[in-house]
């Protein structure tokens, strides 16, 4: 009883935040710049991303949920500058850029295409309030034509500094980068993604 009276009010708490700014413009947040060091990989071809993301990530709210419960919130006065789909796509390709061009469509049938499913990209809390996380959660499939050449399922969790939309939004963002960063790796590893030898 203790626990669900904890998550009620935890629930109210965040699901006003905001209140007494009624009338004042949402504050607006992004992943920021890319600015942290990349790892250092081979050279690859050129992909294809072919990205999506589960129908809840493709308005601009910033989603908020107590522990493992099946009851997404956003916040009320914080928002994203794009949508949080649109926001980790554009992350991918610039960490992907790093290692070989990133194209939106196949060039060709030899091209290898990279499908990314975004499923998770949302701040949990613990429920008694007292922490929380950046959770994102990925699935990629490597193509060459229509056959599977390898799949990876990716899920990063960051701590948040504080227990706040702002805190959210900074665990999010180093929870992106390192998704970001397993996938670049695990694409190194691909050998049809691999660059060819003097290409």
């Amino acid at each position: 009883m203790k626990m669900r009276s904890a998550i009620l009010v935890l629930t109210l708490v965040l699901a006003g935040c905001g209140v007494g700014r009624v009338g004042a413009p949402p504050a607006v947040f992004d992943l920021g710049l890319d600015a942290r060091p990349a790892p250092q990989l081979p050279a690859r071809e050129p992909i294809a991303l072919a990205f999506s993301a589960v129908p809840a990530l493709s308005s601009t709210g910033v989603i908020w949920r107590v522990g493992d419960s099946a009851a997404p919130q956003s916040y009320a006065t914080y928002r994203w500058a794009s949508s949080p789909a649109e926001l980790v796509r554009q992350r991918l390709i610039e960490r992907l850029s790093r290692q070989g061009p990133v194209l939106a469509e196949r060039a060709s049938s030899q091209t290898p295409q990279l499908q990314v499913y975004l499923s998770q990209f949302e701040q949990v809390f613990a429920p008694d309030g007292s922490a929380s996380e950046g959770r994102v959660l990925l699935q990629a499939v490597l193509l060459d034509g229509r056959r599977v050449v390898g799949q990876l399922r990716i899920a990063t969790q960051a701590p948040a500094p504080t227990q706040d939309a702002a805190g959210g939004v900074a665990a999010l963002r180093q929870a992106t980068d390192d998704a970001a960063d397993q996938l670049a790796r695990w694409l190194a590893t691909q050998p049809r993604a691999a660059a060819r030898p003097g290409g």
